[in-house]
Order: structure tokens, then sequence, then C-alpha cells
């Protein structure tokens, strides 16, 4: 019964802070036209411009759908997939309350070679089949409390996400040719830290570090995942899953679960496959034969790329550097190691850099205004010498733009929204339009290169893999260059008549060259782990290149020596012995060029009759802003688009005795969003009162004070309008919010209220405007390098029977750099001006010096300092129960100034003018607990108050549900 109770506090605390289970990705823009496609285990919701490819989508989910879910024994319900087609990001995930699918159907240019949305169908369909066997092995008790909020919180609590993203990894491999368990970037990263470093603690390896790279839990749940089919059976999961779903009181059903199938704990279970792992990668590593190079790039003492590497003139190379403590950065590196920033960029979409002359040219991701579902590709142009950069959108998503050897030309890959594929020339004096391309049967391009101005050298993506291919612009005519057998092609550079590349060929990233007089392809280089970007020199003697270690990519600069060329016929085609034989637990690779090509009827969706969506309940009522929680009960609902967010129910107040219907509504489908609020109901509350007695001269002989309580009806209204407007670009993250709430409150029915009690309309109505602008973190930055926060608010009551006054303020926040990398200085200031009325006034909406209680004034100044810095980062475990990551501190010291009315029994007697403030120190850490992915940053606070001269003492507490 402990533990039973003890779950469903569990359950109300963690439903309520991550919002009733309210997980939405953004909004598509509201023009859109919405159409939808039903088959028999699918509803597909999509734009109506994407008809033809969500025909072919629900082709390739169905045939999915039979062998998706073999190995885990699962045929799961009818769910519905939603396709976002305006944006440029490219990813997909399954939600839960409510249960549906999102895919983002734009490929990007680091792809594996499978069709981008075939990969999306089998990864995210392994995930549908895992949470609905979740679901279907819940006690029917959980179902009936909760609703679809029961099934996300036993998956998102009790499987860990190395298991279910490892799964789905394993699932992709195993059902395809390819899969990133055949995609040698996705498996290095692991391979070179524990032949290098060793095998991390468990904790470490799955939770992370803020002092060491580790690879994330899609990279560690694929070798688990793996391993454990490989050493227990392809059907171990699938007992494992039905155990947890089977036994949701126990607060370690998937311990229990694997310990009962494998004999092992999470814990022996990694140290069994890494064990192994080690031992095989370690060997392989001291009997294999690869190439060296001289490292250019010195020890940065973090973990460090250096990608997209291009040479400038005959000692430097130009490249584009990041690490965990500084933000990526274009720099030029002589062969000595020395560098020279150049330009700080955004955010970069994969394989879109260039240079040619002077000029270098990416294309950045920039966020649409209000739309969190659509965006653009900004394609940049900087001339290193002078410094000028010329910019443009492209007309489509654009990505990996590359400019023609007489600089008149950039060509651009472009998607536009129903997936079409082209290769676009843009004119480089007008940046505007002036060719575009679709190849045949709309094969996906990578990495477009020049190999004279009329012909471009590029890689395409068919059915049966990637392959190499030359591009005639005068005609759009195209000639393949090699076959699909070379595995994974990317990187490819253009020097006079030869084509230099990296595949996968080997079963690792080496570098090959194509020559296009012979036809003949030789391997040049082959790595330890892996290597990117290829710098060809003038005389193509010698290479940098990108070569990567367990402290990441670093630059080497290797010689381009004839005899030591292999041809491709010598070199032994790569195995990936997992990876096969996961795939031989499986009834076979899908073959989609044999997908039923039926043509299911579509109809339109209505936004408007799909508005409402209920998936869940609670038994609680649960507020999450102020983390309030009640009896009553909870309906929610959202809508499928993620603009319509609704909730209403029951909530009764312990203290009043008395309680409430609400009902809320937020809709975030128009440009501005709009959040409605109603409750009506009965309250209580209670006034002192004096009782003179007196004798028969009517002297008062004896005075009591009584307790009178008093009830009356009250319905609240709160309507809300805001506007967020994002701005960012570049390094910066900007975002601009006006907003305005008007909230009404009429008081009714009153019994035997005290005189100042007052029946009628309450009114509020107040104003507000945000704005920040935020330069981008680094990994190990604890705040901003520079960014400033405003925040300007007024509240005032017209029309209320009740005058309330007003109350104004401006609050500003302003980031600065420390005094070493990583420390951060924090400066607050907020000053309000408050008027109240009648012995009334609304909340302070300034900060007071951490230590003090709030006190009713009419003039506020404040100010505060923080000076916050990272102490260590231990990584240490206790077991299972913690992992601490980071131990921070922050100096800090507060201050305010205030005036104000002194009341006595009502009546202002006097005034005020005071100052007060507080300064110590926080410590806290970054830290896990059972290993539950959610961070929680928690420590204390001990500070002085010199005005009392006492200490002050706080307990400091948060959890960032944000990063699942």
């Amino acid at each position: 019964m402990l533990k039973r109770a003890y779950f469903l506090l569990f359950v109300f605390f963690i439903a309520g802070s991550v919002n009733g289970q309210y997980f939405e990705t953004g909004q598509d823009p509201a023009s859109i036209r919405w159409r939808q496609i039903n088959t028999e285990n699918f509803q597909l919701i999509y734009p109506e411009d994407f008809e033809n490819q969500a025909q072919r989508m629900a082709n390739v989910l169905e045939r999915v759908y039979e062998v998706g879910g073999q190995s885990l024994n699962h045929k799961p319900r009818k769910i519905s997939v939603i396709l976002h087609t305006q944006t440029v990001k490219s990813n997909g995930l399954v939600a839960i309350a409510p249960w549906r699918v999102e895919l983002f159907t734009t490929p990007h240019q680091s792809i594996y070679p499978q069709d981008w949305l075939e990969q999306l169908a089998i990864h995210e369909f392994r995930h549908v089949v895992q949470t609905d066997k979740i679901s279907e092995s819940l006690p029917q008790i959980i179902k009936l409390i909760l609703g679809q909020q029961g099934m996300a919180l036993v998956t998102g609590a009790y499987l860990p996400f190395w298991f279910l993203e490892g799964d789905a990894v394993v699932t992709e491999t195993a059902l395809s040719e390819t899969g990133r368990g055949r995609f040698p970037s996705f498996l290095i990263e692991t391979q070179a830290q524990v032949v290098e470093k060793g095998a991390y603690s468990f904790s470490k390896a799955y939770l992370g570090s803020y002092k060491d790279f580790v690879p994330d839990h899609y990279k560690l749940g694929y070798y688990l995942v793996g391993g454990a089919r490989n050493y227990f059976g392809a059907n171990i999961w699938e007992k494992t899953v039905s155990n947890v779903g089977k036994k949701p009181f126990s607060l370690t059903p998937f311990k229990s679960a694997l310990k009962a199938n494998t004999g092992m704990n999470q814990k022996q279970l990694y140290e069994f496959v890494f064990d192994s792992l080690k031992t095989s990668w370690i060997n392989s590593d001291k009997s294999g034969h690869f190439s060296s190079g001289l490292e250019i790039s010195k020890p940065a003492g973090v973990y460090t790329n250096y990608q997209y590497n291009f040479n400038v003139g005959t000692d430097s190379i130009l490249t584009l550097k990041s690490s965990f403590n500084s933000l990526s950065k274009f720099i030029l590196i002589d062969s000595e190691g020395n560098e020279k920033g150049i330009f700080t960029p955004g955010y970069i979409f994969d394989e879109s850099v260039e240079f040619r002359g002077n000029k270098l040219v990416w294309s950045e991701h920039v966020p649409d205004i209000r739309w969190e579902h659509s965006g653009r590709s900004l394609i940049h142009i900087l001339d290193i010498k002078t410094h000028i950069k010329q910019s443009f959108f492209s007309e489509f998503k654009g990505f990996s733009p590359a400019i023609s050897p007489d600089e008149t030309k950039i060509s651009l890959v472009e998607v536009d929204f129903a997936n079409i594929y082209y290769l676009s020339i843009y004119d480089l004096k007008s940046l505007t339009l002036a060719d575009r391309f679709q190849l045949k049967d709309n094969l996906f391009l990578f990495t477009p290169k020049w190999l004279n101005n009329n012909e471009l050298v590029l890689i395409v993506l068919d059915s049966n893999g990637k392959s190499l291919a030359r591009v005639n612009i005068s005609d759009g005519s195209m000639e393949n260059l090699t076959d699909n057998s070379l595995g994974d092609i990317k990187h490819p550079v253009v020097k006079n008549n030869l084509i230099y590349f990296i595949c996968s060929y080997s079963g690792k990233d080496d570098l090959y060259m194509l020559n296009l007089d012979k036809m003949s392809i030789f391997r040049i280089f082959s790595s330890r782990f892996g290597i990117e970007y290829p710098a060809i020199s003038q005389s193509g003697n010698e290479i940098v290149i990108s070569n990567y270690t367990s402290d990441g990519f670093r630059l080497i600069s290797v010689k381009n020596e004839k005899e030591k060329q292999e041809p491709l016929s010598s070199v032994k085609k790569g195995d990936f012995q997992l990876a096969e034989r996961m795939a031989s637990q499986e009834p076979g690779v899908i073959n989609f060029n044999n997908t039923d090509t039926t043509n299911y009827q579509s109809e339109k969706y209505s936004k408007f009759r799909n508005l409402i969506h209920f998936h869940s309940w609670l038994p609680a009522y649960f507020d999450v802003g102020s983390y309030d929680i009640k009896p009553g009960i909870s309906f929610l609902s959202q809508n499928l688009l993620g603009t319509a967010e609704t909730s209403f129910g029951y909530k009764y107040d312990i203290s009043e005795k008395s309680g409430k219907v609400f009902g809320k509504f937020t809709y975030k489908g128009w440009y501005p969003m709009i959040d409605i609020e109603v409750t009506d109901g009965k309250r209580k509350s209670e006034y002192y009162s004096i009782i003179y007695y007196t004798d028969q001269n009517n002297q008062v002989i004896r005075i009591d004070t009584t307790t009178t309580e008093f009830n009356w009806t009250e319905t609240t209204f709160d309507l809300g309008i805001r506007l967020p407007l994002t701005l960012s670009r570049g390094k910066y993250h900007r975002l601009i919010q006006p907003e305005v709430k008007f909230e009404l409150t009429y008081r009714r029915n009153a019994n035997d209220q005290p005189d100042y009690f007052t029946v009628g309309n309450i009114t509020s109505a107040s104003y507000r405007l945000y704005f920040h602008q935020i330069l981008r973190k680094s990994y190990q930055d604890l705040v901003p390098d520079f960014g400033i926060v405003t925040d300007l608010f007024y509240q005032h009551s017209p029309g209320s029977d009740l005058e309330l006054g007003n109350l104004m303020s401006a609050q500003m926040i302003n980031y600065f750099p420390g005094i070493k990398r990583n420390h951060g200085l924090v400066i607050y200031n907020g000053v309000q001006k408050r008027k109240s009325a009648g012995g009334y006034a609304f909340s302070d909406n300034i900060r007071y010096p951490r230590g003090w209680s709030k006190y009713l004034n009419n003039f506020m100044y404040s100010f505060s300092a923080s000076y916050k810095f990272p102490l260590i980062c231990p990584d240490f475990s206790l077991g299972s129960l913690v992992y601490l990551k980071r131990i921070k501190a922050s100096f800090y010291a507060d201050y305010a100034y205030h005036e104000g009315d002194i009341y006595h029994m009502g009546e202002i007697t006097g005034s005020f003018a005071d100052s007060f403030s507080s300064y110590g120190l926080e410590l806290t850490g970054d830290m896990h607990f059972l290993r539950f992915y959610a961070p929680v940053d928690m420590g204390f606070r001990i500070g002085y108050l010199p005005e009392v001269k006492q200490m002050d003492y706080g307990f400091l507490l948060s959890v960032d549900f944000t990063s699942f």
C-alpha cells in the first residue's frame, strides 16, 4: 500500500509538472489547408499541397506496420500522423497525451542512404509499438484514473531513453539495408571513446557529462539493445517491456523485469556488453592498418571539433571550430596551429558550407517570426578579406550552397513544400534565381560541387542508395559516375579532373579519389576511427582532413602519395556484424520498391471540428504556474495540430471548504495567442468583529473579539492575448511579445459580509511588453556572455466597483562575460510605482532582495548582481541513487529601496523610506536522481541580511523537463 500511495503522489506531481502532458512542438502557419487520409492503421493529417507524398507515405506506413512490431510481438492501435512540411527542421517524434506521431518531412544533407520518409516511418513506428505495448500492459485502473497520461507517465518514468531510442535504431537498421547501425559516423564516437579513454561508468554513459564528451543515448542504446538481443535472443525486450507495463506500482519495474529476464540490472548489462566491445575494439585497433598524419590543431583541453575545411593561400586552413566551452566560429589556422577568428555564424544546416576565392558561403536556419513549424534558409556570402557580407533568402528551403569557378553563380539544393527536390542556380551579382532543375524520379541531392562553370558533381540518392553523379546545367542532363555499392558517400571535393570524397565502403569513413579520365577509384587515406571534410592543396600533394578522436575532430595534414593509393578492388568491403545479427532476427528487409500503390481516399481535415481532443483526466486539480494541487477532477484536451488546449473540471479548496467549477482554453492557431479561463462557485472567508458589553448605565464593561464567517458566490473571467514574435537571427536569440490581460470577478449572494467587502464587479487590466536579445550559450556556459531582457508592465482596474489602484513596473536583465571562460555576470534592475486604493493594491511585480519578506509600498527600486561560475565536474555516481555532473556557485548582492505609507487601524498615519539588502552564496549541483533523464538543479543559499544582522538560509530546487 505504501508503494501504491507513493506512486499516486508521484503521478499527480509529475502530471502537473509537465502541464497535463501538454507536449506540443509548435504551430504550422494558419494559412495551411489540411487534408487527411485514413488507412486501416493510420490517420495521416497533412497540408493539401503534400497530397502525392502523403499517399506514398500512407503506403509506406502500412508496409512498415506489417513487420515493424514483430520483435516486440505487438501490433498497435490506429494512430494519427501529422506531417509538417513547411519547416526546415528534419525530425520525427511520437508524443503521448495526446498520442500521435509528428513527422518533419524535409530531409537534411547528412541522412544515411535511404529515403528520408522511409527512415522516419521505420524509426517512429517502432516508438508507436513501444508506447502502445506499454499501454496494453497497464492495469485498467491506471487508464481509468489518468487516461493517456498513464501511458505517458509509465513510459517516461520507467522505460529509460537509451532503451526507447536504442530499440528504434536497432529496428531501423534491421529492417533496411542501411540504418544508423551501418552508419560509421554514428558508431565512431562510442568506439573512439572506449578505445582511447575506456568505458565510462553507466551513469555517465547514460546521463552525460559537462567535462567529457559522451555519445548520446541513441548510440548507447543501440549497443545495449543490440547486445542484449544478441546474447539473450530477439524476444528479450518483448518480455521486459511486457513486465514493466504489468507492474506500474513498482518503483523500479524496468530493473526488476530486466533482472528477471537477463539476470542483470542496467549497470550490469552495460558492463557485460561493453567489456566485450572494449576487448574487440582494442584488438581491432591494435591489428588495424590505418594512415597517419601531422596534427595541425593544438590540444584544446575540452572536446573540440574542426569541420568544413578549405585551403586559403598556401599556409592557412579556413575551418569551423566548435567546442564545449565556446560558440562555433569560422577561423583561420596556420600550419603551426595558430588561430585567428573570422566570424561567428548562426545555426548552419548540415553540409552547407563552401569556400572559393575569398568568398565563404553557408546556409543558415532563420525561424519564422511566429510559426515554429516554418522557417527559411538564409544564404550568407562573406568575403574574408574585405569582411563584406551579402545575404539572401532562397525561394524554397535551401541547403549546401556552392560558388561557381567564375564566381558568378551559386548552386543550391532546394526542397519545396511538396518535397520536390531541385538543383537551383542563383546569380551571384543580383542574388536572384537564374535556373532550376529537377532530376528524373525526384532524386534527392547532396552537396553539389562545381566541376567547371557548366557542370556540377553531386551525390544522388535513389532506392538503392547513394552514388556520385555529374549534372550539366545547360540541359539538366545527369550522368552517374559510380554505382550504389560504396555505402554512405559525403564531402566531395573537385580538384582538376579528380573527385575526392569520403565513403563507408570499408566499414569506416575513409578518403577516396575518383579519376574522371580513367573512371577509376582509389582509397588514399585509411582512418583509425573516421575522417571528414578533406581540403586538397593546389598541387594535390597535401590534404588536410578532420580526423576523429575521443576529444573531437582534429585537423591533420597528410601526404597524397601515389604509391600508397589503393585501388577500390583491393579494399575489403566492410561489414557491420551487430547490424547483420539484428537483421537475421527480423522477417527481412522491407522492400519499399514493391510497396502497394493503393490510392487512398483523401478528404478535408477541419481545424474547427477537431479543435477539441480529450486525451486524459486527473483525479485532482493542479495549477502548473503556482504548483497548487487541490482535490477535484480535471479533464484535459489538446488537439492534434497543437493549436488548442482545453481543460475543465472541479476544484475543492480545503481551507475554505468550498469548491468551484473551472474551464480553461488556449488557442495558438492565429497570430496572437488567446487564453481564456472561467471559474464559478462558492467562496468562504471570515473576519474579526468586536462586541462591546455595557451595563445599565451604558458603560462598557467587557470587550470580546469574535470570528464571523461569511460566504458569497464568485464568477471570474480571464482573457489574455499575447503575440510572441521570434526575431532570432545569427548568433542571437530574439523575442518580442506584447501582451494584454483582462480579469473580471463578479461577486454576488454575499451573506454576513463585513462592511469593507465589496459585492459587484471587480476588474483588472494589464499590459505588458517583453523583449530579449540573448547570445547563444555554449554547452558549458551557465549564462549567456551577452544579452538583454526588458519587461515593461502596467496594471489598473478600469470600470471596477472596487478601486484597486494601479501598478507600473520596468525590469531589465543584462548578461556579461566573467573573468574566465564559462563564467558570467548577471545584473538585474527593477523599478515599480504603485498606487493603492482603500487598502487594496496589486501585487509586486519586481524582485525583492533574497531573504526578505514582501512589504506593501508605493515605490520600489531593486538591484541585483550575481556572478555565476562552475566549480567542478565530478561525474560522481552514488549507485543508482544520484549522479552529480557539475557543481556551480553564484556570489550575489541584492539591494532595494522602497517608500510607502504606514497604516494603523486602516488609516494612514505616516510614511516610510527605507533600504534593505542581502548578499551571500548560492551553491547548486546539476544532478540526476534514480537515473531519471530530467536533470535536477539542487542546492542551498547562505546569505546575510546586514540591516537586521541575520543570516538567511534557503533550499534551491528546479527540474528541467525540457531536456527530454
